[in-house]
This record gives C-alpha cells, sequence and structure tokens, in this order.
C-alpha cells in the first residue's frame, strides 16, 4: 500500500495541500480530478519527491524509482517519434520501441519528429516515453490532452497490463470514469 500520511505543502501563504491523507494500492489506475489550482500536481510532485511536504510523509514508493509525466511533452525535436522512446530505454531493451509506440497508437509514425506530429500524438509519445521508462510507479499529469475519447479508453486499457500503480490527474471525466479509483476535489487546498 503507498500511504500519504499529513502531508501540508504551502507556497508562501498559500496552502495547497492540508494535512492530506489517503492509502492507494500497489496496483490498478487511480484519478484525481478537481478545479485547476486544488493540489493534484502538487500532490504528484510530492509523490515523486520533487516537492518536499511541510508536514507528514509518504511510505510504500521509492521516488528514485518512480516515472512523472509532467504537463509539458518535453519531447526531443531533434529526434523521431522512435528515437525519443529509445532514449529513455537500456540498451537491452531497444527491441521494445516498436510495442511502446503501438501501445500509444504511433506504430505508423516511428520516423516522425515531434514538429510533424499533432498536439495529441505528440502528447501520446510523451506518454510512451514514460511507460517505457519504467518504474515501480508511474504518475500521470493531464495525460490525454488533445487525445480523442475512444483512443484515450484503448491506451488506458493499455496503461493497466503494466501491472504497477499508476496515479493520474485529469479534467476528462470520461477518463476518471475508466479508472479503478478516483478521488474529486472541490480545494483548494486539497483535503482528504
Amino acid at each position: 500500500m503507498i500511504s500519504i500520511e499529513d502531508i501540508s505543502v504551502s507556497y508562501g501563504n498559500k496552502v495547497v495541500l492540508d494535512h492530506f491523507s489517503l492509502e492507494l494500492p500497489h496496483r490498478g489506475i487511480t484519478a484525481f480530478t478537481g478545479p485547476s489550482g486544488c493540489g493534484k500536481t502538487t500532490l504528484l510532485r510530492v509523490l515523486a519527491g520533487l516537492e518536499k511536504p511541510k508536514t507528514g510523509r509518504v511510505t510504500g514508493i521509492d521516488p528514485k524509482k518512480t516515472t512523472i509525466l509532467f504537463q509539458e511533452n518535453r519531447l526531443l525535436p531533434w529526434r523521431t517519434a522512435a528515437e525519443n522512446i529509445a532514449d529513455v530505454l537500456p540498451r537491452e531493451r531497444l527491441g521494445e520501441v516498436p510495442y511502446w509506440l503501438a501501445v500509444a497508437e504511433l506504430d505508423g509514425d516511428p520516423d516522425t519528429y515531434p514538429a510533424a506530429l499533432s498536439g495529441g500524438m505528440a502528447r501520446r509519445l510523451a506518454l510512451a516515453r514514460a511507460a517505457a521508462l519504467g518504474g515501480d510507479l508511474l504518475l500521470l499529469d493531464e495525460p490525454f490532452t488533445g487525445v480523442d475519447l475512444r483512443r484515450r479508453g484503448r491506451i488506458l486499457e493499455n496503461l493497466r497490463q503494466l501491472d504497477i500503480p499508476i496515479i493520474l490527474v485529469t479534467h476528462e471525466k470520461d477518463v476518471v470514469a475508466q479508472c479503478a479509483r478516483s478521488f474529486v476535489f472541490t480545494g483548494p487546498p486539497l483535503r482528504c
């Protein structure tokens, strides 16, 4: 079990997480949704070890074995879709590139550069790269921005096969409905 215990985070006088506690399973996809600014991304940053809370602790995960997909795609513009994925794989796993392109439904575009991809395609490539990187926990910040409804469902099903805990934040109601667990926040600050 991943345990978030009494986490508090503030930016100056603005409290974003206020004694937030929650337990999450070691398998399945958990979604967080709520208005902008309620602390969803901050929570992901705490789980990834990128943000140190003022109070509380997180147990059951190792931030060094956690992968995060940020809201920005952060693709290398001088590398093709296949190369962007290959860049995160160790040499012995380079044969997996076609698999990860297929997970994101980009198997027809391995030689395409990010600038030639649509916004949704670029987002899917960033998601595939994060999933390919691996780890014991996958954190996804708005992973389906610009991705059409049907494709979101198929990609979620592909991600479910990874058999690791996946925590995502989204404003997409259909994505929330397809996750094993979901939490809706009205914040800020985020409390539970």
